[in-house]
């Protein structure tokens, strides 16, 4: 038997080495294109949003992003919950709350989230929780009615599902979560204590609400304590918790500018938890293990210029961008209608998906 020729065994080597030339910059090319191509913190203004402004809760569902406000005192309009096409920002759809007090003249919307039935609730500070359908019709519905705030006020605020369909709701002024049960109902009082209270001159205490992937543990802001620092709680997710139960996770110490003031809360698909602070105008990143990881500050870019963070309320995650969008709610700063907006900001993080 012949074998190869010297021809053919070079021809032969050559092109084993072309194509693993050809593999290793295929990897390469894959590799840099893998790489985010924002510095993490980057912010760039997402859209923005019309009045009555003061833009407060935000939630994704499929391709569309909802916004709702205004979340401010002394406004008689009707709240709206504002629906933006994910992929560009551009206002598709607009939804008035049709559902008020008749005793109150204020009307409000702070916080929203999707339930496990696929509808959008949101919280009617005077009124309680309003379930939407988001239909061409705009129906609503009383999911929870609550009931009249004691002389000393009420602010339900943030809200949150667990895995079994309940709904957990936080009061700012009382210093309490409620418990309404899967269907709806009247609340219940889940956990009070006077740690969740607010500073007497700021009195916003409880606030941002979520549960942890692993749906046993909920963990609370706390906006303004009484040092003027702020806090993240962690509540261990059982059917009647005592105050020994409530742990510190981490604390934001007051500086010379104000207390941090964290407001709307956040977990990553990386464990991370990402808090809006509403008076430094920063978010901040912790560590499954409490520990601060990164502080990222605005402002947001613009076409022709920036757009400063004004009092940052809550979070949503752009998983197709790797970004948070932030509600700029605007409400701590003088009255421009121009801050009303959402930005976002690179963190190359997922959301951890919710109940």
């Amino acid at each position: 038997m012949f074998g190869p020729t010297k021809t053919y065994r070079r021809k032969k080597v050559k092109n084993l080495l072309n194509r693993i030339i050809v593999t290793g910059l295929l990897a390469v090319s894959v590799f840099l294109a893998a790489q985010p191509n924002r510095p993490l913190g980057d912010s760039k203004v997402w859209a923005s949003v019309p009045l009555p402004g003061y833009p407060e809760g935000i939630a994704m569902k499929g391709n569309t992003v909802y916004v709702s406000g205004p979340a401010a005192f002394g406004i008689f309009t009707p709240p709206v919950v504002w629906a933006y096409d994910r992929r560009d920002g551009t206002l598709k759809e607009q939804y008035p709350v049709t559902i008020g007090n008749p005793f109150v003249p204020f009307r409000a919307l702070s916080c929203i989230a999707f339930g496990p039935d696929g509808k959008l609730y949101a919280i009617e500070p005077f009124v309680g929780v309003i379930r939407m359908d988001l239909n061409p019709g705009n129906s609503q519905q009383v999911y929870s009615a609550f009931p009249p705030p004691p002389p000393t006020g009420a602010l339900p605020n943030d809200l949150v599902f667990d895995q079994s369909g309940n709904l957990y709701v936080t009061d700012s002024f009382q210093g309490l979560i409620y418990k309404i049960p899967a269907g709806g109902g009247p609340p219940q009082v889940w956990f009070q204590d006077a740690r969740l209270l607010g500073n007497p001159a700021l009195p916003f205490g409880a606030n941002g609400i979520r549960i942890d992937k692993t749906n046993t543990n909920l963990y609370v802001a706390v906006t303004v304590r009484n040092d003027f620092s702020g806090a993240i709680y962690r509540l261990p997710l059982v059917a009647a918790p005592n105050t020994g139960d409530l742990q510190e996770f981490h604390v934001y110490p007051p500086s010379a500018f104000g207390p941090p003031a964290p407001d709307g809360i956040a977990f990553g698909k990386s464990g991370k938890l990402y808090v809006a602070l509403a008076v430094s105008n920063q978010i901040s990143v912790l560590r499954p293990d409490g520990i601060q990881e990164a502080v990222y500050s605005g402002a947001a870019q613009m076409t022709g210029g920036t757009l400063p963070w004004a009092n940052p309320a809550n979070i949503a995650f752009h998983d197709q961008e790797g970004t948070i969008l932030v509600t700029n709610h605007a409400s701590l700063v003088p009255y421009d209608p121009a801050l009303f907006a959402v930005f976002d900001v690179f963190v190359d993080d997922k959301g951890q998906p919710l109940p």
